[in-house]
C-alpha cells in the first residue's frame, strides 16, 4: 500500500497558516519524512462564489504549487487530484505537465478527469456538453506530442502542424496518467489507457455535486476493481499494472485504535487498493503534523 495527501489550501483557518509559502514546504517535508508516497493539489481554476461558499475549497495552480513542493522534496510523488482537462489546450497542458516532471526529477503523476462544474466551464469559455469528446482529443493529443518530435494532428478541436516538445518528461514515454471519477467512461477509459483510477466514495450528495456514479461503499468498489482488471485483460493488458486510489483512509476517524486502522488499510488492499490517504485535522496546522507524524509511525510503517 502507497500512501497520499492531499494539500489542503484553507484559507480562512489557523491565521492563514495553510497558505503561508513557508508553511507549505514543511508539510510537504513533514509528510515525506513520514512515509508518504505522494502529495498532491486540485485543480479549480475559475470556481464560482456559489460553490466555493457551499462546500467548495480554495485551490492554487497544481502545477505552479506542485513545483514548489517539488524543491522542497526529493522522494514523494507530485500528485494532481485532478487536472480537470478540457479546461486549457492540451499542448498547453502537456508542457505543464513536462515542467512539473522535469524539476521533480521524474516524480509527477498525473490524475485527470473531465470536471462536472458548469459555472466554471462557463467561465473559462469551454462548452460542458463536449466536455467527453474535448477530454479524449486532448488525451491523443499530449500523448501524441510526448511521442513525436514532429507532431501533426488533425481533430475536431485542436490542430497541430509540425509540433516538438523539448526537453520532454522524464519518465517515457510521459509521466503516469491516472483517471478520476466513477462514470462508466471513466472505466472504460481506465481499462482502455488509464495507468491508475482514483473513484470517489460517497453517497447521493458526493454523486450529484459532481456528476458521476455513486459507489457508496467499499464493497460497490471492489466489484468495479474486478470490472475493471477484466476490462484490462480483455483489452491485453495487465491488471496487475493497474494503481487503485481510495481516499477511505481520510475517513478514518481519530478514535480509531491502532490496529483497526491497520486491518482498514489491509482490507483495502484486498480488494485492489494500491494507494490511500492519510486523516489528519484541518483546523490546526501543527495539529496536522503531529497527526501525519504520528499516522506515519503508528500506521505507514507498518503497513509496509
Amino acid at each position: 500500500m502507497k500512501f497520499m495527501v492531499q494539500y489542503p489550501l484553507l484559507c480562512d483557518v489557523d491565521s492563514g497558516k495553510w497558505i503561508d509559502s513557508d508553511n507549505m514546504a514543511r508539510f510537504a517535508q513533514v509528510a515525506e519524512q513520514s512515509g508518504a508516497d505522494g502529495i498532491a493539489l486540485t485543480d479549480h481554476p475559475a470556481p464560482s462564489k456559489k460553490w466555493y461558499e457551499r462546500g467548495g475549497h480554495a485551490t492554487i495552480d497544481p502545477f505552479v504549487g506542485l513545483g514548489f513542493m517539488a524543491a522542497a522534496t526529493s522522494q514523494v510523488r507530485l500528485m494532481t487530484t485532478l487536472i480537470v482537462v478540457p479546461y486549457r489546450n492540451p499542448l498547453l497542458t502537456a508542457k505543464s505537465m513536462t515542467a512539473l516532471d522535469l524539476v521533480s526529477k521524474g516524480r509527477a503523476t498525473f490524475v485527470l478527469g473531465t470536471g462536472y462544474l458548469r459555472s466554471e466551464f462557463a467561465a473559462l469559455g469551454v462548452d460542458f456538453n463536449e466536455r467527453n469528446d474535448l477530454f479524449d482529443e486532448a488525451v491523443d493529443v499530449m500523448k501524441g506530442v510526448w511521442s513525436s518530435d514532429d507532431f501533426r494532428y488533425e481533430g475536431r478541436h485542436f490542430t497541430a502542424v509540425g509540433v516538438t516538445m523539448h526537453p520532454g518528461p522524464v519518465q517515457k514515454p510521459h509521466p503516469p496518467l491516472w483517471l478520476g471519477g466513477n462514470a462508466k467512461v471513466v472505466r472504460r477509459r481506465v481499462a482502455a489507457w488509464g495507468d491508475g483510477w482514483m473513484p470517489m466514495l460517497g453517497g447521493p450528495q458526493l454523486t450529484a455535486t459532481t456528476r458521476t456514479a455513486e459507489i457508496d461503499t467499499l464493497e460497490a468498489l471492489a466489484l468495479h476493481v474486478q470490472e475493471v482488471k477484466r476490462w484490462m485483460e480483455e483489452a491485453g493488458r495487465d491488471p496487475a499494472s493497474l494503481d487503485v486510489s481510495s481516499a477511505e483512509g481520510r475517513r478514518f476517524s481519530a478514535d480509531m485504535g491502532v490496529d483497526e486502522q491497520l486491518d482498514q488499510v489491509g482490507r483495502l488492499a484486498e480488494i485492489g487498493v494500491t494507494w490511500t490517504g492519510f486523516p489528519f485535522s484541518h483546523t490546526s496546522f501543527d495539529a496536522a503534523l503531529d497527526d501525519v507524524r504520528r499516522y506515519g509511525e503508528e500506521i505507514v510503517a507498518k503497513a509496509r
